[in-house]
């Protein structure tokens, strides 16, 4: 899909897809029928024939759409699975914390609060430009390092700083699937088939012998549905693009219920006016 449709407000594209459906089906009625009639003719079975003929494009067409609706839709949710996850382990984290002595409990502590509000204010606009910034990487691996180099002192610490260690590595795991959000996409061979077959669709019902405002009604009912279809599939291709995307709110909430309460916190305005490379 073209960059600029991920700039354009939820609604105003779904109205622009359903449009161009219908001002394509209306394009077709009233310009490419009567030329088509006038080549190849029509006959008091033309329906007939047509409706077989079409019968396997339809089978396939449905199934095509059917299965990039249901692809596009398993993938919005297993990302916005991945952000939950990634704020719930930040979030036990946090809490573990305060099983360790300073200065390891405070570090610890203010890096999971930069973490949040860096994820919040720099990684998710580089997400809706389909982009991902090295910040996060870098705060991710100071935490890494910082938990690997702890040496527990006694048998107790030792459970417990192996249970944080696996903690972590499920924190890693959910994050680097929310990165993959950011670049997974229907490939563009599957969208070339999709637009071929729309257009395919369109003709088809161009084709039908009937009276015209039947087949402008129709037509418009048709192409309407076509076009929220390939509005839904757009949407739903990349999670985290566009204004449609996935939101933080789980970073959010987490930053609202638990971490904002914290002694000596960063401001937000801090974090806002931060470089977006800095590591």
């Amino acid at each position: 899909m073209p960059e600029i449709v991920y700039e354009i407000p939820q609604v105003q594209l779904a109205i622009y897809f359903m449009l161009a459906a219908v001002a394509a089906m209306f394009f077709g009625i009233l310009v490419v029928k009567p030329v088509l009639r006038l080549l190849f003719g029509t006959g008091p079975e033309f329906n007939q024939n047509l409706s077989f003929g079409s019968a396997g494009f339809n089978l396939f067409y449905g199934l095509l759409l059917g299965l990039l609706t249901v692809s596009a839709y398993q993938n919005n949710t297993r990302v916005q699975m991945a952000i939950e996850a990634e704020a719930s382990a930040i979030a036990v984290l946090y809490n573990d914390m305060d099983s360790y002595s300073d200065p390891t409990r405070s570090s610890m502590k203010a890096m999971l609060r930069d973490y949040v509000l860096y994820t919040v204010y720099r990684d998710w606009p580089a997400h809706r430009e389909g982009q991902f910034l090295d910040g996060g990487q870098n705060r991710a691996s100071a935490m890494s390092q910082t938990l690997y180099g702890y040496r527990p002192t006694e048998g107790g610490e030792t459970v417990m700083h192996a249970a944080v260690i696996r903690r972590l590595g499920e924190f890693n795991d959910a994050r680097q699937e929310r990165l993959n959000g950011v670049t997974t996409a229907i490939p563009n061979v599957l969208w070339y088939a999709v637009l071929m077959g729309a257009g395919v669709s369109v003709l088809l019902v161009v084709l039908l012998r009937m009276r015209p405002h039947q087949q402008f009604l129709i037509g418009t009912i048709s192409s309407v549905f076509l076009g929220v279809i390939l509005f839904v599939i757009v949407t739903l291709d990349q999670p985290l693009r566009g204004e449609s995307g996935l939101e933080p709110t789980p970073f959010q909430l987490l930053w609202d219920r638990q971490m904002r309460w914290d002694e000596g916190l960063p401001s937000l305005t801090a974090a806002d006016t931060g470089d977006k490379q800095d590591g």
